[in-house]
């Protein structure tokens, strides 16, 4: 018998990759990325910091392709 509480992933990390899943969409809809899109360590580490701070994927979106003033 398979006992799921082995392979259950911790909330938070759910909730991360459905966040960023939804900041995919949005950069792709936007044309931020275009697939096929490899996400890279410190870029994956600089979107879970976003996440964190508690922006919105739409938000993150804007804050890492947006222009540095």
């Amino acid at each position: 018998m398979h006992n799921d509480t082995l392979t259950t992933l911790p909330q938070d990390v759910i909730d991360l990759r459905a966040w960023l899943s939804d900041w995919y969409d949005i950069a792709f809809a936007v044309g931020y990325v275009y697939p096929p899109f490899k996400l890279d360590e410190a870029t994956a580490d600089r979107l879970e910091g976003y996440f964190k701070a508690g922006l919105t994927p739409a938000e993150g979106a804007m804050l890492f392709f947006g222009v540095v003033h």
